[in-house]
């Protein structure tokens, strides 16, 4: 019952973050201006599995970094041990100004077993590239990370 509550916390102090306008915008240094918001599918799998829809909202962009807030619903799990839907709360963190980032993401998966009918917490941990023009368009996206290797596809605004 414990670990439910601390589930549902996590998973709303994520979304609340996500939902609260940050004025890191206006410290930016650049000329460049970035994407405010991204939205993407992505699925991974090997040790485990991944798919989510996943919505991004940019809370800072320096010169050399740009860091996104991130939200999501999907399904997620370890293979043969836990699984099931939930959603996810985490940090994005791109590199450069261009069209080819190095990309690093983490956070927390929040989701409901299938089969225990119980709750479980999974950490999300990302390296990856990203294709995305500073002023929006297609996103595609290649990774590795704690559940695997998985690619993804959305758009930026």
């Amino acid at each position: 019952m414990k670990s439910r509550f601390y589930a549902y916390q996590v998973l709303f102090i994520g979304m609340l973050s996500l939902s609260l306008n940050n004025k890191a915008d206006a410290q930016s240094v650049d000329e460049t201006t970035f994407s405010k918001v991204n939205l993407y599918a992505d699925v991974g799998a090997h040790f485990g599995y991944q798919a989510s829809i996943n919505f991004e909202r940019q809370i800072y962009s320096g010169k050399k970094l740009t860091w996104y807030a991130r939200g999501g619903l999907g399904a997620s799990g370890v293979i043969m041990t836990t699984g099931g839907p939930g959603g996810l709360a985490a940090i994005t963190m791109l590199t450069g100004k261009k069209n080819k980032h190095f990309e690093i993401n983490a956070g927390t998966f929040v989701g409901k077993d299938i089969e225990l009918d119980k709750m479980y917490v999974l950490p999300l941990i990302d390296f990856g590239y990203r294709y995305q023009k500073p002023e929006g368009g297609l996103i595609f996206k290649a990774k590795v990370g704690f559940l695997g290797l998985g690619i993804g596809l959305g758009y930026a605004f």
